[in-house]
């Protein structure tokens, strides 16, 4: 009987080791991945709160929700987008930048995903707000402002459409700007 408990006790024990390995071993892959996928961020300077997507589809992938996009864009623009950041991860914020045909960063679009939820901070970083005034788009309440990013002058144009927080800028004309805004629905002019 007692080699019966002894041979018992050796199969727990080896049992023991092999869940302690494997639990051990799935860890490690899991951090090896994490740090792998963390990997070409790190290598672009990007911070841990902002990615970027290439395209807009590879954003709204990411995010899980279609973007709010005009439907009207000016013929000084160049579409596709020059730049799309996006921060807070799963139905968090984007940032759109269009240029014109020169190359200069002319508009951008900013939105949150969740209904109720605030544009992610640090896509608003380096915002100095000067002047706030309302106004509306459509029939959505809204505000205009006159804001520096990154020391630069631009109008920028904010509302909620959808339950959803819409901030369109531009360094061009207003009229421009309250068009392409009528015109923003999910999907945009794709």
């Amino acid at each position: 009987m007692t080699g019966s408990v002894t041979r018992a006790r050796e199969a727990g024990l080896e049992l023991a080791r092999m869940l302690a390995a494997l639990v051990w071993v799935a860890a490690t892959s899991a951090l090896v991945i994490a740090a792998l996928g963390a990997l070409p961020g790190w290598i672009a300077g990007e911070g841990s709160a902002v990615r970027h997507a290439a395209t807009v589809q590879e954003a709204e992938r990411r995010l899980g929700a279609m973007l709010m996009l005009p439907g009207y864009f000016p013929q000084r623009l160049a579409w596709p987008p020059s730049e799309i950041r996006l921060a807070g991860g799963r139905r968090g914020s984007a940032a759109i930048t269009v240029v014109d045909r020169s190359g200069a960063p002319a508009v951008q679009i900013l939105q949150s995903t969740a209904e109720g939820a605030e544009i992610a901070a640090p896509l608003l970083a380096d915002r100095n707000v000067l002047r706030v005034q309302r106004t509306t788009v459509g029939s959505y309440p809204a505000t205009l402002s006159a804001v520096l990013v990154a020391g630069q002058p631009w109008q920028e144009l904010a509302w909620e459409q959808r339950g959803r927080t819409v901030l369109l800028r531009t360094r061009g004309d207003l009229d421009e700007l309250y068009h392409m805004a009528h015109s923003t629905h999910p999907g945009g002019g794709r």
